[in-house]
């Protein structure tokens, strides 16, 4: 994984701040930072993708809303043009404000979804770029947003229903109400078995789009309403109702990304993702050799402070587990393994300098205060003596 840190360089002959002073220091510049209002226009190209996703996304919502037949493909389109926007770099203050509000805008209406459940969301892509200038695309086993997909299986199933009941409807309104031949009495119960055949095939189809589940819920309407008299009476609404809930148990259960069930039978508990082992392999990826004593120091302090936030958002008491899910605790977990990485790479160096020999040692002393809250090393206790003392 690679960086894309600013790291400040400090001036030798300044004089030396204690761990307290620098972080109030840090402290001060968050804020300075948080209170900042951004000045400028974003950048050109920045500006071009903004512009190009708000006409698609303007042309995905005309189509939905009019029911145009070029439906899929504007969404296709739309959904192009987002992830072109959320994986681009970003320059500049007024760079990271148009970003953020472009993607909490699509994210919070309907064409996305505001609630950021693992690594891959927008959202949270989104905040490593603002935050770390990570925008690289995902791997490519993580890239089926946005990419041609198989249609959906409960849109044709639906379809189908939907014109075995017309074929239904149809020949019920021609034959007389009186004096059926037997002939279309036997027409009649096929045009009854067929109808009744293709919805139960609807009820037993999973839909794997957001278009299919909602197509499936106005289905389940569509099925209530026929069947609904006048004076609220419902006929047979415990077999109708039993077989929609059986098939939004296998929808939610798919949308998990669990194996859907077999008809009737209750659906598997979601299984229990280790977001500790997947922080602990994504910190693996972050690249040290390359960098020099002073680099990892500062970025020593960068991971500090991350680490230290989103602490706070795992402790805030109006913070809603429910929505966030594990991704407080995943990227609080991932900056303390980059942190323990950063630690060992920088007490593994050999300074060459005063200035790398004091950075090498606040790093490991905010290291072990942080991890024990006293000094507990004794090799760097020893370290601290020869170096320190006057």
């Amino acid at each position: 994984m690679k960086l894309a840190l600013k790291l400040p360089r400090r001036n030798p002959d300044a004089p030396r701040l204690s761990l307290r002073e620098r972080a109030a220091a840090l402290k001060a510049s968050a804020a300075k930072v948080m209170s900042r209002k951004p000045a400028g226009k974003p950048s050109a190209a920045l500006a071009a993708l903004l512009a190009a996703h708000e006409m698609a996304y303007g042309y995905a919502l005309y189509a939905e809303a009019y029911g145009m037949p070029d439906l899929a493909e504007r969404r296709q389109a739309e959904e192009e043009a987002f992830r072109a926007l959320l994986h681009s770099p970003l320059h500049s203050d007024a760079d990271r404000a148009a970003y953020a509000a472009a993607v909490i805008s699509r994210q919070g209406n309907s064409r996305g979804d505001d609630t950021a459940a693992d690594r891959d969301h927008p959202m949270a892509v989104a905040f490593r770029n603002i935050t770390f200038g990570e925008h690289a695309r995902e791997p490519k086993e993580m890239r089926h947003l946005g990419r041609e997909v198989a249609p959906d299986p409960i849109l044709a199933a639906i379809a189908a229903s939907k014109a075995a009941t017309a074929a239904f409807d149809a020949f019920e309104a021609a034959i007389p109400g009186e004096g059926v031949s037997p002939e279309q009495s036997r027409h009649e119960g096929a045009l009854c078995e067929a109808d009744m055949k293709a919805q139960k095939a609807v009820w037993q189809t999973v839909p794997t789009t957001q278009a299919g589940r909602r197509a499936l819920v106005e289905f389940a309407r569509f099925r209530v309403a026929r069947v609904t008299h006048p004076d609220g009476d419902v006929d047979d609404a415990g077999h109708v109702l039993g077989r929609i809930l059986d098939a939004f148990s296998a929808m939610v259960a798919a949308d998990w990304g669990n194996t859907a069930p077999p008809i009737g039978e209750p659906a598997p508990a979601p299984v229990a993702l280790d977001y500790a082992e997947r922080a602990k392999l994504s910190a693996e990826q972050i690249e040290l050799s390359g960098l020099d004593v002073l680099s990892l120091a500062h970025l020593f302090e960068a991971f500090q402070a991350v680490r230290f936030s989103w602490e706070g958002v795992v402790a805030r008491s109006y913070c809603d587990r429910g929505q966030l899910g594990d991704l407080p605790d995943f990227e609080s977990e991932r900056a303390a393994f980059a942190l323990a990485r950063i630690a060992e790479e920088i007490a593994s160096r050999t300074p060459s300098t005063d200035e790398q020999r004091d950075e090498i040692l606040m790093s490991r002393t905010s290291y072990e205060m942080m991890c024990n809250g006293r000094i507990h090393d004794n090799t760097l206790l020893a370290d601290i003596t020869r170096a320190w003392t006057v």
